[in-house]
């Protein structure tokens, strides 16, 4: 194996890989990436056996070959060079990179070693990376934390055949976007941190290829494939979970409540899972925060702004976190806060984005 590449392509390749190597070290050949020089090309492949992504980048090959080196070490590598080219050159059992003046040589493992992969599935759809990422970044915050609900720490993909809902929840509050798409029906539940990933390599690209087979999802962007174990498990029914005819309808300007929302919450400080007390009246809603505390008891904050509301003096009270999120995740000028009574499911929505809804459970204190 023998080629000469640009030093910020090869650096760019290896950047996007190289995260999903093994950085545990508990077996060796997954802490490495693996290299393959043909027809002027060099494909780079990492996984961890739970994530993978591979790229292909153009390069001069003057002698076909494969081998596979440290992750983070071809990383801080091929980063700490100030040249524009490198020859790089398999040598016995060493990886030589080459640049005017310097040499530089890796250990390496045995390619054979390296796990055989798949880099795409079946039944593809292909959807414009902005609507992918405008659905991670409206929904993700949902997800579940904790491992006793397993099957939560993710984002649910469902295809229902016309249409793919891209779904979070924690049990107590749940985001739904919804994006148009002609494809088999398919239902799978995506881990946080390949979410990451697919919001990482998502930048500065047109459209991003998606497939499933049995328990893994692949997704194509460009020259560039991520591939990742789903989350087993059954997710629960969230279209029964968002309510349809609250008839308590209050109308706020986004920004107006996200400020307030985050002024009322300064009391709390670094505490942002207290309660806000939100009393809505025809023409305003008043927010409140309160200390009960022992060390802070009697500390308060009020902010009032204005409102378009349908009903009488209505109190209701929310995770001051949980209101913000949710708010902070609409791009609209104004939303709708529709409720029931105290104690029953809240929508969050908004004309100007019909494709995203916000449920939040409210809090009792």
């Amino acid at each position: 194996m023998k080629i000469k590449i640009n030093k910020e392509v090869l650096k760019e390749a290896v950047k996007k890989v190289a995260s999903a190597a093994d950085r545990k070290g508990n077996i060796p050949i997954l802490s490495n990436i693996l290299l393959a020089a043909s027809d002027n090309t060099l494909s780079l492949y990492a996984t961890d056996l739970d994530i993978g992504i591979a790229t292909i980048v153009n390069c001069e090959v003057m002698e076909e070959g494969n081998t596979t080196v440290n992750a983070q070490k071809l990383m801080k590598l091929v980063s700490s060079l100030s040249v524009e080219e490198v020859e790089c050159e398999l040598e016995g059992n060493m990886f030589t990179v080459r640049t005017m003046g310097s040499r530089f040589s890796l250990a390496t493992l045995p390619p054979d070693e390296f796990p055989q992969i798949k880099i795409k599935g079946e039944n593809e759809v292909s959807i414009p990376s902005e609507e992918i990422d405008k659905a991670i970044r409206k929904v993700a915050y949902a997800a579940s934390r904790d491992e006793v609900r397993y099957n939560l720490m993710g984002v649910y993909l469902n295809s229902n055949g016309e249409r793919i809902d891209a779904v979070a929840t924690d049990g107590h509050r749940l985001a739904l976007y919804t994006m148009d798409a002609s494809v088999s029906e398919f239902g799978v539940i995506i881990p946080r941190r390949t979410l990451g990933e697919l919001k990482r390599l998502l930048k500065g690209t047109g459209e991003v290829k998606i497939s499933t087979e049995g328990n893994q999802i692949f997704f194509e962007i460009d020259d560039t494939y991520l591939f990742s174990s789903v989350i087993e498990g059954e997710y629960p029914d969230y279209m029964a979970v968002i309510p349809e005819d609250n008839p308590l309808k209050a109308v706020v300007n986004k920004d107006e409540m996200l400020t307030a929302l985050k002024e009322v919450s300064v009391i709390y400080e670094r505490d942002d899972t207290q309660p806000v007390i939100m009393i809505f009246n025809p023409d305003r809603v008043k927010l409140v925060a309160r200390r009960f505390d022992s060390i802070d008891a009697g500390e308060e904050a009020e902010v009032e702004i204005p409102c378009e509301y349908n009903g009488e003096e209505f109190e209701i009270v929310f995770n001051v976190k949980h209101m913000v999120e949710a708010v902070g995740s609409f791009d609209s000028d104004s939303i709708t806060i529709a409720m029931d009574g105290p104690m029953t499911q809240v929508l969050l929505e908004s004309s100007e984005e019909p494709q995203l809804k916000c449920v939040i459970m409210p809090m009792k204190i």
